[in-house]
């Protein structure tokens, strides 16, 4: 039997079967064991081999370009749709404010036509802070919780930086690189009333949980509104005149709205010496309040822990720290009072469990303020 043989051309073909079912090798491969088969099976032409692989081979290359334009398109598509994303818009401009005046700056307020935008700072003496700047040319108002001070036509949409100086009147500074911007000469308006001004509402006459229009409606002028939306006012306590602010709550289960507003809790300001400390806690005193906590630089005192020491004693412990901290001159103290006769129950609990009213009295000797926070605490109905 005649013995053929195959050249091995192209890698990677399936060769077809002989009739034994043994493929056909590229390699030399003798046919002999597989007895007589096809000649045209076995002489298999090597241009149609050829032909065969390359154009199997082609069409793999046209399919592997085609998906290759398809990824590319899809990532390309991609990256453009990320890039319009991320694409960063213009960074907000930062202006920072110094506080170079010996007052507490709580806030302030910034007037572009008839909006009034609102930024809470409570920034004491020597202190500063970086805000967002409202870049444009705005009319400026500052609150130092004893007056309000006013600033006209501040092109801050230039500015970089605000100091605010006080002299005979507020003066505010701004800078900015490479540019010349004006000193501006504010206005001062007290909170408190000249010495012209007629009697003033006394505290006990608001109570936290009456209505706000009855509130207003006790005061002698439409009142001004911080940025809490509390209402500006002066009031008398203790024998002395306060800047007092009278902040609303929305009840629950009321309707939204400024008309179903009532007062929440009462805020008292004035200038901070010897003299009105000692008639504001002797005031409290006369009406059945009783030290409960304080809190002073490196010292915090729980009256209610100390029952083995007389109410009398600690009052004139109290007097006495407070003696010391006013010639320190540094820091903050706060003190907190409650009605004598709560006292025994407070020395177990965080809070009150039943209806009372707290004051609790903040001293900053560096702005030389005295703050009396009158807050009510109402029994819950689980507790009753």
């Amino acid at each position: 039997m005649a013995v053929a043989t195959i050249p091995m051309h192209a890698a990677g073909v399936k060769w077809p079967s002989d009739s034994c079912g043994l493929a056909l090798c590229p390699r030399k491969c003798s046919l002999a064991a597989c007895g007589s088969a096809p000649r045209s099976v076995i002489m298999a032409s090597p241009k149609k081999i050829w032909s065969y692989a390359m154009t199997k081979a082609l069409w793999f290359l046209r399919i592997y370009a085609a998906i290759c334009l398809v990824l590319a398109g899809l990532f390309g598509d991609a990256a453009v749709f990320a890039a319009h994303i991320a694409k960063p818009g213009p960074e907000p401009q930062i202006l920072s404010l110094f506080n170079a005046t010996g007052e507490d700056v709580l806030s302030m307020g910034f007037q572009t036509g008839r909006t009034m935008n609102f930024v809470r700072l409570d920034m004491p003496p020597g202190g500063n802070d970086d805000i967002e700047n409202p870049g444009a040319l705005s009319n400026l108002r500052v609150d130092t919780g004893l007056a309000l001070w006013l600033f006209k036509d501040v092109p801050l949409n230039k500015a970089q930086t605000l100091t605010l100086r006080m002299g005979d009147k507020p003066v505010l500074e701004l800078a900015a690189p490479k540019a010349e911007l004006p000193r501006i000469t504010g206005e001062a308006q007290s909170l408190l009333p000249g010495p012209d001004a007629g009697p003033v509402c006394a505290l006990d006459r608001f109570r936290p949980g009456m209505p706000m229009k009855d509130v207003c409606a006790l005061l002698s002028a439409p009142p001004q509104r911080d940025d809490n939306d509390a209402v500006l006012a002066s009031l008398g306590f203790a024998g002395m005149v306060w800047a007092a602010r009278l902040e609303p709550v929305q009840p629950e289960g009321k309707p939204t709205g400024k008309a179903a507003q009532v007062l929440d809790h009462m805020e008292l300001r004035r200038k901070l010496d010897q003299e009105t400390l000692d008639k504001l806690m002797q005031s409290l005193y006369d009406q059945k309040y009783s030290p409960w906590q304080a809190e002073l630089p490196g010292l915090d005192i729980n009256f209610t822990q100390m029952p083995s020491m007389d109410l009398a004693k600690q009052k004139d412990m109290l007097r006495q720290v407070l003696e010391y901290f006013m010639a320190a001159g540094k820091g903050e103290a706060t003190i907190m009072l409650a009605p004598t006769d709560i006292l025994p129950k407070l020395a177990e609990a965080d809070a009150p469990s039943g209806d009372v009213q707290l004051f609790t009295i903040t001293l900053r000797p560096a702005s030389k303020n005295i703050v009396v926070d009158v807050a009510a605490y109402r029994e819950s109905e689980e507790a009753r």
